[in-house]
């Protein structure tokens, strides 16, 4: 090739790879039904037409078309003209909702054995966010933002453990005092604050810890309040733990199997009450967020249904390190799933995976809503019918009649799976490949 051809080659392969991300959607993306068509001057990049939209933070639930433009969410209203966009998704009987966020899962693959993928639980999962929850603290977070976040289809933040170790071993936090540093903590929190949102403390919650761990929260105190951020911390019944978090903290795994290591909203080493306990109940209105999972991890069935059928749910959904009967690592929508089982009506389920999480995560982008002017992350969903056998920790099973399945997942404006192959292109890839279009490439929106 001479030099005059090889530099215009080059410049064309420049002009394309910075083609705005909209551009790239429009190319890549075909349209459904009568509304085939690119129309000149469109006012959207793609309409989702069609689908029951259930957007909590809006308190809509009706059939709506959602259009898209620049990435960003631009209209939510019943009969779009299809004529006013340039491609046409048909969600029709399916649910359209924000994108799904699990505010409870570990993602530093390779680094710790308490690691899943996050594109498998994220993207392919109609996940857009999940918050990684103390795999790393201070000496250790780098690691997970260079090799983890950086690389990740699916939007990542995270809570930095107390202890300096972070995840490496299990019992970090009462290892070595030496390792909860609060000075460290602080300076890691402040120089990765488009990342960190928190800090989280993993205490045992036996009775016979409760000095230890009440030393620990404090710091743990003291580093969220030095950084305008929040505290996560599992399950404890100890008042004097309990008051210690302030509005906006979270407490996780209040469906932990009755044990002398852990303690549930009934109760603690092992002793099991009637009733969920006052202290419990008084979380709701003292503004402390609660984080319940399902599925294998800190979850008994016989807990979780004694709860629902007192009425009490927890506000947020997320999965921890969950497992499926096969063994793979399960995504949000098998507690989603799990909770409608339970009785929880369906737009609650998908409060406490969207609304809910983003409100109590507070992160420096506006996601969990399908307001217009905010990132455009959408699920598309369908409800499986059919008999589908989940266990808990103690592999006790419930079957299911119906499960959530995301068929389409929009990151941005831009499908990281589900979007129909481009026109004249053939077949789109089966949902749950997790294939992705040219325009949900490595340099799409995170």
């Amino acid at each position: 090739m001479s030099d005059v051809n090889r530099r215009s080659f080059l410049q064309q392969l420049g002009s394309a790879a910075v083609l705005p991300a909209a551009a790239r959607l429009s190319s890549s993306v075909a349209a459904q039904g009568p509304a085939g068509s690119s129309s000149p001057g469109a006012l959207y990049d793609l309409l989702i037409q069609g689908g029951r939209v259930i957007d909590p933070a809006s308190r809509l639930s009706a059939v709506r078309d959602v259009a898209i433009a620049g990435g960003r969410i631009a209209r939510v209203a019943e009969n779009i003209p299809p004529a006013q966009a340039r491609q046409v998704y048909s969600a029709a009987g399916k649910l359209v909702t924000p994108g799904l966020i699990d505010m409870h899962t570990h993602v530093y693959r390779y680094a710790i054995n308490l690691s899943v993928d996050s594109d498998i639980v994220g993207f392919q999962n109609g996940v857009t966010t999940v918050l990684d929850c103390g795999s790393t603290g201070a000496t250790s977070f780098m690691g997970l933002r260079r090799y983890v976040m950086e690389g990740a289809q699916t939007r990542i933040y995270a809570l930095l453990n107390i202890s300096s170790i972070g995840l490496i071993v299990t019992n970090e936090i009462y290892l070595d005092p030496a390792m909860i540093n609060t000075r460290a903590a602080i300076n890691t929190i402040a120089n990765n604050r488009d990342r960190l949102l928190g800090v989280k403390v993993r205490i045992n919650g036996r009775h016979s810890d409760l000095a230890h761990d009440i030393d620990v929260l404090k710091a743990a105190r003291e580093v969220t309040d030095a950084t305008g951020t929040k505290i996560m911390m599992h399950w404890t019944t100890e008042p004097e733990l309990l008051n210690i978090l302030k509005a906006g903290d979270i407490l996780a795994h209040p469906f932990n199997p009755p044990s002398e290591r852990d303690s549930n909203l009934f109760g603690a080493d092992g002793k099991q009450s009637d009733k969920v306990l006052p202290q419990i109940l008084a979380l709701k209105d003292r503004g402390i967020v609660t984080d319940g999972q399902l599925t294998t991890t800190h979850h008994s069935w016989v807990v979780s249904e004694k709860a629902a059928a007192q009425g009490w749910w927890p506000d947020v959904i997320s999965t921890d390190i969950s497992r499926t009967p096969d063994g793979q690592p399960a995504s949000v929508l098998v507690p989603m799933s799990e909770f409608l089982h339970l009785g929880m009506p369906l737009d609650q389920v998908i409060a406490g995976a969207t609304a809910n999480p983003a409100r109590a995560m507070n992160g420096p982008e506006k996601i969990g809503m399908l307001e217009p002017g905010v990132t455009a992350d959408v699920a598309i969903l369908e409800l499986e019918q059919g008999s589908f056998d989940y266990n808990d920790g103690a592999r006790q099973m419930r079957t299911l009649k119906q499960r959530f399945v995301a068929t389409a997942t929009i990151k941005g404006g831009i499908f990281l799976k589900g979007a129909p192959a481009p026109a004249g292109r053939g077949v789109a890839p089966a949902a749950g490949t997790g294939s992705a279009t040219p325009a949900a490439g490595r340099g799409a929106a995170r």
